[in-house]
């Protein structure tokens, strides 16, 4: 059987929220992926408040940011969407996110892993 443990520097990494990651960190070690998503849900929806939600939406990259300050987790988790793209989409990828940021008032999510650059665009267009 398989343990997930992770520290609250691994957990800050992927959800900048401090409160959740210390938490979810408290809480280890969980024996399956099912009960981690399980644990981690019910901390964001019942422990944490907005604040700390808008905390953790800021602490992630803008999709296709090439910043030298974006995370290798970050690089690798949109190593896909980078491989596919070119100066038209990058850039077009740059205007939706300020397009949806002006809207929402946070940057757009979504797990990149193994998405393409006009899958990410598509997803974010229809929920822009």
């Amino acid at each position: 059987m398989a343990s997930f443990l992770w520290t609250e520097e691994d957990v800050l990494r992927c959800c900048g929220s401090k409160p959740f990651a210390k938490e979810l960190a408290s809480a280890l070690p969980f024996f399956d992926l099912h009960h981690a998503i399980q644990f981690a849900c019910g901390i964001w929806f019942n422990k944490i408040d907005v604040v700390r939600w808008l905390e953790a939406f800021a602490a992630h990259p803008p999709i296709g940011s090439i910043s030298p300050s974006v995370s290798q987790w970050s690089k690798e988790e949109q190593s896909a969407a980078m491989a596919t793209a070119n100066d038209t989409t990058l850039q077009e990828l740059v205007d939706w996110n300020i397009r949806y940021q002006e809207n929402f008032g946070f940057v757009f999510l979504i797990c990149a892993s193994g998405r393409g650059t006009l899958e990410i665009l598509v997803e974010l267009k229809v929920n822009c």
